[in-house]
Formats: structure tokens, sequence, C-alpha cells
């Protein structure tokens, strides 16, 4: 694998909802993990002579340092952030939620789920759309600690 194709397949998982993806070619083998927009301490490619793992991050100058948390789809589907078109969204981004909130829902197979918190803190980043398809698990909701 050369460099030009390791940095298409960084670009095109960083572009996707994908969180990560491993791509073997014979002994070699890439390793690509979006972080889906989630603040790391440092930027950095990390590699390996065996295994090369690439790790996206970005970093936030003079921000105060605060533990990073998310809230994950529980099931798959489409999110709605509201319980219906004419209401507001649940969640905005600075906004303080608990543990136990519902911060949005998931329509799957029509059935409209709530999504429950299973932490507090702000919510920093919604990283879907109202209507997106999400699978189980997907980072929804970056929170940080409350300050």
């Amino acid at each position: 694998m050369d460099i030009e194709q390791i940095a298409r397949v960084v670009t095109l998982v960083e572009s996707s909802q994908l969180h990560e993806v491993t791509i073997a070619d014979g002994d070699q083998s890439i390793r690509v993990v979006n972080n889906l927009g989630v603040p790391s301490k440092a930027s950095h490619v990390a590699t390996d002579d065996t295994t090369n793992d690439v790790t996206s991050a970005t970093t936030e100058p003079n921000k105060p340092d605060r533990k990073i948390r998310q809230i994950c789809a529980t099931y798959v589907g489409q999110v709605y952030l509201s319980e219906d078109a004419t209401t507001d969204n649940l969640i905005k981004k600075g906004d303080h939620i608990q543990k136990g909130q519902t911060v949005c829902f998931i329509d799957e197979l029509t059935r409209l789920l709530p999504v429950v918190s299973d932490k507090s803190g702000i919510v920093t980043t919604i990283l879907v759309k109202n209507g997106q398809g999400v699978e189980y698990g997907q980072p929804i909701m970056v929170l940080a600690d409350h300050a």
C-alpha cells in the first residue's frame, strides 16, 4: 500500500459514518479509526511495522481539560431529535443533560423508541441530523463534564 492509498482511505472514512475500517493487503494491514469529531489531547498518526494504525484526531488549544463522553445509538434506525415535526429538538448544543433524560428518538421498524442518556454532562456536539440513519452503538452526541 502506498501513502496515497492510505490518504484516500482516511479521507473516505472521515467523511463517512464509519467508526473504524481495517484493510488487509497480503501481510500488511491498515486500521483507520474515525473519532467522529471528538476532540483529543493530541493529533497524531501512529504506525507499526506489521499493522499500520492511522488515527485521525483534532486538537483544541486553550480549552479547559474536560472529560469527553458520548451518547450512542441504542437501536438501528432513523434518529429524530424531537418527538414530532411540530416540536422543538429535545436537546441542543450547550444544554445540560442528566442521566436518565431522553435525548432523542430512533424509529426502528415504525416504532419510535427513546434514547435515554446513561450519563450527565453538557452537550458539546450533536453528531447526527434529524432523520439520519444510525447503527447500534454509533455515537450521536458528545458530552463534556459539567463546568
